[in-house]
């Protein structure tokens, strides 16, 4: 069943606020050095990768304190980008930045312009790291330009790109047949080829101090990968070496893929 992902050319790679930013420590610049390192390798390899970050309003809110979540971002992304410039730049790896709104994904023109920069950023060996604009991005109003979180959007763009694999990193090992940490005794579940509304529903929403997403997003999102026949990968990205035990092929985490 995973022999496939060994073969995975254009592979999305979501990460979490979480696994970038701490309501104690700020932004964990070795945690961006560690990822910026394997990212790097695989992009040596001949991997064509794409990479969605979270992060910026964590970021920003930290540094900031009390204000509000645009001021946030503007200020947490430069920052983030900054670190990840400084991070692969010791790699020899060059990146690329893109701030979308949904208009960029849903509007025809807009996805267009999209889908051609991240194949020449693919064919120049530039990896693009991607994110909300969320300084400028609205949820509400006759003219919705947010994603409900970046889990969606990492959907989104590896549809448009037409991507043979989506993985999520995020702070939990895959998903269980219950809450672990209410239920020690709770399965994992290695691989899921449909996902039934009781499952959905049972799902713990699980939301970080930081974070807009949780277990349900993410079977949200499975849900859409399943149906768009991309193959998706939930695992804990805490050491982003498990990407290489992923795209090996090895039972990491949970695969969704009918």
């Amino acid at each position: 069943m995973r022999e496939e992902i060994k073969k995975a050319d254009i592979i999305v790679i979501k990460v979490g606020t979480s696994l970038l930013v701490s309501p104690e420590s700020g932004v964990l610049e070795s945690a961006i050095e560690k990822l910026a390192d394997v990212l790097s390798e695989l992009m040596a390899s001949g991997k064509r990768l794409l990479l969605v970050s979270s992060g910026a309003v964590g970021a920003g809110a930290i540094q900031l304190g009390e204000v509000s979540k645009f001021t946030a971002a503007a200020v947490g992304q430069g920052l983030l980008t900054s670190l990840y410039e400084s991070a692969f730049k010791k790699q020899n790896q060059k990146i690329g930045q893109l701030l979308l709104s949904r208009d960029n994904l849903t509007v025809s023109e807009d996805r267009q312009v999209f889908i051609q920069t991240i194949h020449e950023l693919l064919d120049n060996r530039i990896l693009p790291i991607i994110n909300e604009n969320d300084a400028v991005t609205v949820a509400d109003g006759a003219h919705r330009t947010k994603f409900e979180d970046n889990d969606e959007l990492s959907l989104l763009i590896a549809e448009a790109v037409e991507a043979d694999l989506l993985i999520m990193l995020t702070d939990v090992n895959g998903l269980y047949s219950e809450n672990p940490l209410v239920n020690e005794e709770a399965k994992m579940i290695r691989h899921l080829s449909e996902i039934d509304q009781r499952l959905l529903e049972e799902s713990d929403p699980h939301l970080g101090e930081l974070s807009r997403g949780g277990i349900r997003s993410k079977l949200k999102t499975a849900t859409g990968a399943l149906t768009a026949n991309i193959s998706m990968v939930l695992a804990n990205g805490r050491n982003p070496h498990v990407l290489f035990d992923i795209l090996a092929g090895r039972e990491i985490g949970t695969l969704f893929k009918k």
